[in-house]
């Protein structure tokens, strides 16, 4: 996911020259492509018919097991423009929604473990925000979960932003306020933080194979991300740095997750990934593309004397 992030990140600062321009729909085609070829796991459909207006989400995750529960998280894509900002977070919305994050929190219950996101997609030249250096002010103060300043920081660096998340209910924050800065990136990127983060905060020493820092004590893979949903999601954390200061403390309920999968999702379960057909109304999938990372429960072996 940082590489991804960083091959967005050159094509949207390339896109600044003439005759480059494109939009969040194929950014987001090409990367979910490039995840698909590198994780095994991870299936993707992708439907003609959706119920995006509805929803306000470009794309689904549906994450975790039958037994375990699952998590779902619907992501809303934006793009930097060379104006310094995500001009399209004014989208209307949908049903009387004034915006279209207004829609994509309303569609979205955090007691059924399902979570509202924006993901941004970044690029720019060097020196646009801060002198000899891509970050843009203040993100490089919130980008280390483990609390080092942004040039002792051994996890990230600025252009794993090239696909960054912020939580849709700090982007409604940050927009409902009247101002010229409402949509500028400065202001969303203090929030934000790698998309990758989403899955597992990265421990103190980056060269440790494991993803999930120590200090993250809940037990299951479904667990530890259910935790890092939760506080980029309700804690009101700021950036990376503030975030990761509440993961070890999360309380995690299993019951708080989705046990019914709606049709959609239990059709495309059934059929080969690729390109989902939607048999009856309730099989339209909520957005263009659904994902879903499964883990499967291995059969018990019986032991042969």
């Amino acid at each position: 996911m940082d590489q991804i992030a960083l091959d967005t990140w050159r094509r949207v600062e390339g896109s600044r020259l003439p005759g480059r321009r494109f939009d969040e729909t194929s950014v987001t085609d090409s990367n979910l492509d490039a995840l698909r070829a590198q994780v095994p796991g991870l299936l993707i459909w992708q439907s003609s018919q959706s119920k995006e207006r509805e929803t306000g989400a470009d794309w689904e995750w549906w994450i975790g097991d039958d037994g375990a529960g699952w998590l779902c998280v619907r992501m809303q894509a934006k793009r930097a423009y060379p104006d310094d900002a995500y001009s399209q977070l004014g989208h209307g919305g949908a049903a009387g929604d004034r915006f279209q994050y207004d829609t994509l929190i309303r569609g979205c219950d955090p007691d059924q473990g399902r979570y509202p996101f924006h993901v941004f997609y970044n690029g720019w030249p060097e020196g646009t925000f801060c002198p000899g250096t891509y970050w843009a002010v203040p993100a490089f103060w919130n980008a280390c979960p483990n609390m080092a300043d942004y040039d002792k920081c051994g996890h990230v660096e600025p252009r794993h932003y090239g696909c960054a998340i912020a939580s849709s209910r700090d982007v409604k924050r940050l927009c409902d306020v009247e101002g010229h800065s409402r949509y500028s990136i400065v202001a969303h990127l203090s929030k934000a933080l790698p998309w990758s983060y989403a899955f597992g905060f990265p421990p103190p020493n980056r060269n440790r194979e494991q993803r999930w820092d120590p200090r993250i004590e809940h037990g299951s893979w479904l667990d530890r991300i259910h935790a890092t949903l939760q506080v980029l999601d309700g804690s009101g954390a700021s950036g990376t740095r503030d975030a990761a200061g509440h993961l070890p403390n999360v309380p995690i309920d299993p019951n708080r997750r989705t046990f019914d999968l709606p049709d959609y999702v239990q059709s495309m379960r059934r059929a080969t990934p690729g390109v989902f057909e939607p048999g009856t109304e309730e099989e339209v999938p909520a957005a263009p593309r659904t994902v879903i990372v499964e883990r499967r429960v291995k059969p018990n072996r019986v032991r042969r004397r």
